[in-house]
């Protein structure tokens, strides 16, 4: 049996679907069946149960696929040795980036990915803090880029930048301050991101309000369009503002931030991969943004999340 293979059974395994996992692996849905029944045949018993919906794993099957993920590992550490001799990452990544993130990172340093990492199957999937967390445990993803600190045993954390939050006002609003304090915003319905969102933690954190929002929403643009709708005020982080407007008011010295951080398990060995990915991030945000000495770094509360 190839690698490939393994990584068919595995992706079935992981979505029991078959039309799921040829997606995830990019290859047509016969093929991905084609090679999964070889495979089968080879070993001489049936790995996934395929009268049941969604396909169920055998327990001959599981075995299989626990040893076939050790193998994975081991191939791609393989990759990882070859990369170095050749000064160029290699292998394979799956990274999980949160929303208010992902909006303004990824469009940023796409076409850079793309470039530096031409030898690397990479996937990038948008996704909530704990689900993150949940797949980095379970290893169906490699890094994950999000707010910290965590302070998660199994986790590492490996700061990137420190984003300050602002606040976004009405049209019609009388605030005209170049920065703002609470007491510029608390006669304003606070406008928020929903319960799945870390960031709607930290916005409520820092404006000290624990009964709920009078709209919440899963996007940052849907409360961008409320406030434009003079419904009331939202907070933003910094970088997913774009161009500077009179509406944007950061907070008064020193300004509540999140730290944004790459994360990984302990044992996560694609080192090359990791360097040439910070080096990407980092090039792609200001300087102002590298170091946390002016900013108030805001925690990120995991049992709300």
């Amino acid at each position: 049996m190839t690698i490939t293979q393994l990584r068919y059974i595995v992706a079935l395994d992981q979505f029991k679907s078959f039309a799921k996992a040829a997606e995830h692996c990019l290859v047509a849905q016969p093929t991905l069946s084609l090679q999964v029944q070889k495979v089968e045949q080879e070993l001489g018993f049936e790995l996934f149960d395929r009268k049941k919906n969604p396909v169920i794993t055998t327990k001959l099957g599981k075995a299989v696929v626990d040893q076939a993920k050790n193998t994975l590992k081991e191939a791609d550490k393989l990759f990882e040795i070859a990369g170095q001799w050749k000064d160029e990452p290699a292998g394979s990544i799956s990274i999980g980036i949160i929303p208010t993130v992902s909006n303004y990172l990824i469009p940023s340093i796409y076409l850079s990915l793309q470039k530096e990492f031409s030898k690397v199957n990479f996937r990038i999937s948008e996704l909530p803090t704990l689900t993150i967390l949940e797949k980095l445990e379970s290893e169906e993803i490699d890094l994950g880029i999000l707010a910290t600190p965590l302070k998660i045993p199994n986790i590492v954390e490996h700061p990137l930048y420190y984003e300050p939050f602002v606040v976004y006002y009405p049209k019609d609003a009388k605030e005209k301050s170049t920065s703002v304090s609470m007491k510029h915003i608390e006669k304003y319905p606070l406008l928020v991101l929903g319960e799945e969102h870390c960031f709607r933690h930290q916005s409520l954190k820092i404006c000290n309000r624990n009964a709920l929002a009078k709209i919440e929403s899963g996007s940052v643009e849907t409360l961008k369009r409320m406030v434009d709708m003079g419904i009331g005020v939202t907070l933003l982080p910094k970088l997913a503002v774009g161009k500077s407007s009179e509406r944007v008011v950061p907070f008064q010295s020193p300004e509540p931030a999140r730290e944004i951080s790459l994360v990984y398990k302990k044992g996560f060995y694609k080192s090359k991969i990791l360097k040439k990915l910070t080096s990407l991030i980092l090039d792609a945000i200001p300087m102002e943004y590298h170091s946390k000495e002016k900013y108030k770094i805001i925690g990120v509360s995991l049992n709300q999340d």
